[in-house]
């Protein structure tokens, strides 16, 4: 590139703007006037693909290749012959003293992955480069131009720490994220993984996937891989997969190919959660709503029972209604028991209490061991109770100023446990076996014989009315209360 000598072939969009540019007007002078040194090193520099510039004398003049100029963007042309700290200016607090260390030095700076700060298209930003500044000297040894060979690593920089994002997230993943080749050996393995299965790192990478897969489901796996290879996607769904220790794990899976850099599919990435927790839920939700049904059905039944006993035959409406609505409420007190205790149990003590709530406390007389009793009995003695009490205040000792009404209760060790309940009435009027069995005493044997598989016996005697309940102990009355008392 010598003025007034043979020109430099065409070698693109800078060759032809370098040869037309007036370089007499920069302190480079015109090209004629350049050290033979300077001019060999733009011939070399404009016909290459490498991304090239060049900043030459005191002022850093800029001259640069069409690789170079596509890196620089908006900056060109208006770069080209002008000195570096024009178009720099953003980032001439950084370059200037990597160039001025060539320069002044001699020495070549090399740097990978190098940021810089640069306005290149209208807009800030950090960009990278693999940097070489190396000298260009004349034959004296002074250096005439800083020599720039770079390779801008913008992207793959940011691919790279795109790939830091994501294997920091899937190693503090919480759930259990894996890959495994197409002969299904692990190869990757996060601590959601680790915490899901039991396996650690070490143990598991190398190891056939199916050591995970219950025997019944191997198969299972192998459709798996055979749909990858197809390229597919396996969405999300549900199946068992086996914990170190043995035991069963309910997980949502999802499966993806996983391609190499040539996009061929090179193995599977599985997401799995463990749902355990879920699917344990929706089995006691279906127990629940089961139990729930059955219960709905069970007292539906007893209040169509309630109304139909009470209303047969009835010759005062209002009364019978009144009675109607007084078992409803003694039905819903047990309920109300209930729901306090989680329908697990209730305490003997306070079915009865509650049942007899209406009456002075002063005219009752109430004993017997702390126990806890099943639901079934709960809604049973609530409404014995309730029948026993309202006809002793309409026939009974609650109906006379004197009378007194004991309840108590013991249990039973011999031959099996046993609960045996008492209410025994005195101090009111003289009662004789009625002429019918009415509606109460009919209830009182039934839920004896029914809720509570027991015996109900009634008597009445000159003192007042007795009734005798023995029933066996279920699981949930309370063994262990059992036990405490019969020992003590």
């Amino acid at each position: 590139m010598q003025e007034n000598s043979p020109a430099v072939p065409d070698q693109g969009e800078l060759a032809a703007l370098i040869r037309r540019y007036d370089w007499a007007s920069t302190s480079l002078g015109p090209v004629s006037s350049w050290p033979i040194q300077l001019r060999c090193a733009v011939d070399i520099a404009l016909p290459s693909r490498a991304q090239i510039v060049m900043f030459c004398g005191p002022d850093f003049i800029a001259i640069y290749n069409d690789a170079y100029a596509r890196t620089i963007g908006t900056k060109h042309p208006a770069a080209l012959g002008r000195p570096a700290k024009e178009n720099w200016a953003e980032l001439w607090d950084d370059l200037e003293p990597l160039l001025r260390k060539v320069l002044e030095t001699g020495e070549t700076v090399f740097a990978k992955d190098r940021p810089f700060y640069i306005e290149r298209h209208n807009k800030p930003e950090t960009v990278y480069f693999d940097i070489s500044y190396s000298p260009v000297f004349d034959e004296n040894g002074r250096v005439l131009a800083v020599f720039c060979i770079v390779s801008e690593t913008t992207g793959r920089v940011g691919y790279e720490s795109t790939l830091k994002r994501l294997a920091s997230i899937i190693s503090s993943s919480e759930d259990a994220i894996l890959g495994i080749d197409l002969a299904m050996n692990v190869t990757d393995w996060n601590a959601g993984a680790a915490k899901l299965y039991g396996y650690s790192f070490d143990e598991i990478i190398g190891q056939p996937v199916t050591i995970l897969i219950p025997d019944d489901r191997v198969d299972e796996e192998g459709r798996i891989i055979t749909r990858i290879k197809a390229g597919e996607r396996i969405e999300t769904h549900e199946t068992i997969r086996r914990h170190k220790s043995g035991k069963l794990l309910d997980v949502s899976l999802t499966v993806s190919p996983i391609y190499d850099a040539k996009g061929r599919i090179v193995g599977a990435s599985k997401i799995a959660r463990d749902i355990t927790a879920r699917k344990e839920a929706e089995r006691i939700q279906e127990i629940l709503i089961g139990e729930l049904n059955h219960r709905v059905k069970n007292i539906l039944a007893t209040v169509a029972a309630i109304a139909r006993q009470t209303f047969a035959g009835a010759q005062d409406v209002e009364a019978s209604r009144a009675a109607f609505d007084a078992r409803l409420q003694s039905l819903a007190r047990a309920h109300d028991l209930l729901t306090h205790s989680n329908w697990e149990a209730a305490s003997l003590r306070t079915v009865i209490s509650d049942a007899l709530s209406a009456y002075p406390a002063e005219r009752l007389d109430i004993s017997g061991p702390d126990v806890s009793i099943s639901p079934k009995a709960v809604v049973a003695i609530a409404l014995i109770v309730h029948e026993l009490a309202t006809n002793a205040a309409k026939y009974g000792a609650l109906s006379a100023e004197a009378g007194k009404v004991s309840i108590s209760w013991k249990l039973e060790a011999s031959p099996d446990p046993y609960l045996t309940l008492l209410w025994s009435e005195s101090g009111g009027p003289p009662v004789a076996l009625p002429s019918r069995r009415g509606f109460g005493s009919r209830l009182i044997e039934a839920m004896s014989s029914g809720q509570l598989r027991g015996h109900a016996s009634l008597a009445y005697d000159g003192s007042g009315v007795r009734c005798l309940i023995r029933a066996p102990l279920e699981v949930g009355w309370g063994v262990s209360d059992f036990e405490a008392a019969a020992s003590a």
